[in-house]
């Protein structure tokens, strides 16, 4: 028989219990159990995670009396069942529920009673459980059980070796939770989610702690690097952002740099792009490509690489190959994380390796879901326990899949929801290492590995196989293009703002975060953040403005003057006023210079027109920053040309011989009458001279 099915058969014995121990046997009874759902009990170790030869397996725990009366001198019992040497049957016997047919293999009755509400701890040895294999090595379904309660587990035990190893690598992300209050701006709020994300207690510190001793690559967000950033695209040590932040942010950034030449690390586009999301969405790819040459800095001062692709939903497919090698330029890409469900051929009953190579030579490194997932249930010291001895026995069931096959790897990658407790992850690293059939290796020689696959032909052409891990994406076409104009007005109106580099800094870096992978989680807090930007934006954009107004202007050619105000409290400059015509009536001849305008305050400008036709104009204003951004809200201003031109002069001159004519035609028209005589001499006739003129004089008439 061939040394692969040799070893198979042996294995799989190790696996499968003989059926007469499932019946023959039947489980020692608790004793006096209240009801069924008043006993829980939780485990605190399984020791060792694999027996060797000789070895004792110690199971202790706490067995919790919820019932309304004592429990006298209870019970605990280690059975031992069956199931077939399958992946799947490991999953269903961890998934199954209360007390286990089988052969009771060890068990230890409790002293005294356990009072109403109380607790006791346990501890159950079972004697050279190695023996109790059949086959040279291989994983022993467990249930640990009081009266009606169980909990399922395993042991895994080896007698000697006869497989050819599999070789393991590790990585986890090191990203930020989607909390919209980490960006925009200043103040408390801010502080205060940066604590919260950042502090003592925070996921990140708790992922930084559970891995810091362990043989894992970290994949580390820039953003949590922000003075490895190129200068001006995050805050500063001291930024205005607050000092508090600066300082927890520069804190953990020290404890990575500390520690990156420990864990390899890659580093992420910067804010941890979607890469998912907007892998073939072209409009989006500059962005992208402008993320992975911030990575490429941030790498190079860490020791670490920036050309892995590790798209959060975990797919594959060859047209997203394409899609992100157009991405990776600077540097060019050299491999990919994905999903080993991804590149599992349909109908396939064996777990691929790790390291495969796509059709067109891309490095490709498949974690394990199962594994995988197994190292995220870390989160309490209970579920610690049971994930390490389910690690265990899924483990050796899938290198019983092909066991002498040589060269196999497992890849196990945390998600980004990684929210460990980090004793309990420490402890799961600590017994995951002392398995046999698992040879510690690196990811880059992991990838190396990769490199000198055979190409599959597994993955999809066109997309995957399998459904999204990691919710849905919540960049779409429409949202990519909103973005990246978002980013363009923001550093538009930043360079005329006085404190534009700070505007620049907080809002950009703001922008930039929403393509980030962590809204997959919370694609509210995406909605959140995105409108705090925009209405940053906008707040510049309508608050300088060309004022509306109504000119009348009488000259053939001449000034107009447009007033453009600040309803901003602080300085803007640099800001270029454009007119134009709406219709050749009249023509402009110069433009105003750039104008600098105080808080809350107006400037007037002149432009130089010529009037070509009489008629009402409208006038086009455009306000544009130093880049060509357009700020300012459309204004109405409205210019009623009268030109002048040659017969104004006869006009004005006919006007004026009138006026003379008028007075002349007065002068004639007045009221006649005799004066007296000029030489005061007296009248001949005798008649009486003439009367004494009116003390008052007369009103004139007028024909």
């Amino acid at each position: 028989m061939h040394r692969a099915s040799v070893c198979r058969v042996l294995t799989a014995a190790a696996l499968a219990v003989p059926a007469w121990c499932a019946v023959a046997t039947p489980a020692t009874p608790a004793s006096a159990a209240p009801s069924a759902a008043d006993v829980t009990l939780d485990l605190s170790s399984v020791t060792p995670a694999v027996a060797k030869a000789g070895d004792d397996l110690v199971v202790t725990g706490t067995l919790h009396n919820g019932g309304g009366s004592a429990l006298a001198r209870p019970t605990v019992a280690v059975v031992m069942g069956s199931m077939e040497p399958t992946r799947k049957a490991v999953r269903d016997w961890a998934a199954q529920t209360g007390p286990a047919a089988g052969k009771v293999v060890g068990q230890s009755r409790l002293t005294g009673s356990v009072p109403a509400g109380g607790s006791q701890t346990f501890s159950v040895r079972v004697p050279k459980l190695a023996t109790l294999g059949p086959a040279a090595y291989g994983a022993i379904p467990l249930s640990i059980q009081s009266g009606a309660a169980s909990i399922r587990t395993f042991a895994g035990y080896q007698q000697t070796k006869q497989y050819q190893p599999m070789s393991i690598s590790w990585a986890a992300p090191l990203t930020l939770d989607p909390d919209p209050n980490l960006f925009g701006g200043s103040g408390a709020a801010r502080e205060t989610a940066w604590g919260e994300a950042l502090g003592e207690g925070s996921r990140v510190a708790r992922v930084i702690r559970a891995t810091e001793d362990a043989p894992v690559t970290w994949a580390i967000d820039p953003t949590l690097t922000p003075t490895l950033l190129p200068d001006d695209v995050d805050i500063e040590a001291d930024s205005a952002q607050g000092r508090q932040e600066s300082a927890i942010r520069v804190a953990t950034e020290d404890r990575i740099t500390d520690l990156a030449a420990q864990h390899s690390p890659w580093v992420l586009p910067d804010t941890d792009a979607d890469l998912a999301a907007v892998a073939g969405i072209r409009a989006g790819e500059p962005l992208m490509r402008s993320f992975v040459d911030r990575a490429d800095g941030v790498a190079a001062k860490l020791d670490g690489r920036a050309d892995i692709a590790w798209p959060a939903d975990g797919g594959y497919t060859a047209t997203r190959e394409s899609a992100l090698r157009r991405v990776f330029r600077v540097p060019a890409l050299a491999g990919q994380v994905t999903s080993g469900s991804a590149l599992t051929p349909a109908g396939s009953a064996n777990t691929p390796s790790a390291a495969q190579r796509s059709t067109t030579g891309l490095p490709l490194l498949a974690y394990d879901d199962s594994l995988s997932g197994l190292l995220a249930r870390t989160t309490s010291a209970s579920d610690g326990v049971l994930s390490t001895q389910q690690f265990v026995a899924d483990s050796v069931a899938l290198l019983n899949e092909l066991p002498g096959t040589e060269g196999r790897s497992v890849f196990v990658a945390a998600p980004r929801s990684f929210n460990p407790d980090p004793d309990t992850a420490r402890s799961f690293f600590a017994a995951t290492a002392t398995i046999p059939w698992l040879a510690p290796t690196t990811t880059d020689a992991m990838l190396a590995k990769a490199r000198r696959a055979v190409p599959t032909s597994s993955a999809p052409v066109t997309r995957p196989s399998v459904p999204a891990t990691g919710g849905r994406a919540v960049l779409t076409t429409a949202r990519v293009g909103q973005l990246e104009q978002t980013v363009r007005t923001v550093r538009g109106v930043a360079q005329i703002r006085d404190d534009g580099d700070a505007f620049l800094r907080t809002w950009t870096r703001a922008a930039d975060q929403l393509a980030s992978t962590r809204w997959r989680a919370a694609p509210t807090a995406w909605n959140t953040l995105s409108g705090r930007v925009s209405e940053a934006a906008r707040q510049t954009t309508t608050a300088v403005k060309v004022s509306a107004s109504t000119i009348n202007f009488l000259a053939d050619s001449g000034r107009l003057q447009i007033t453009v105000t600040n309803d901003l409290a602080v300085p803007v400059d640099d800001v270029k006023l454009t007119v134009e015509a709406s219709n050749p009536r009249l023509r402009i001849d110069s433009q105003p210079a750039v104008l600098r305008i105080g808080p809350r305050s107006r400037a007037t400008v002149t432009v130089r027109v010529t009037a070509l036709a009489a008629g009402p104009v409208p006038l086009r204003t455009t306000l544009t920053t130093p880049d060509g951004t357009v700020i300012g809200q459309g204004a109405d201003v409205q210019v009623r040309v009268t030109p002048t031109g040659h017969w104004i002069y006869w006009g004005l001159g006919g006007v004026a011989g009138a006026i003379l004519l008028l007075g002349i035609v007065r002068t004639f028209r007045r009221r006649p009458g005799s004066g007296p005589d000029p030489t005061g001499s007296v009248h001949s006739t005798g008649s009486p001279p003439p009367a004494a003129p009116d003390p008052l004089p007369r009103e004139a008439t007028t024909a």
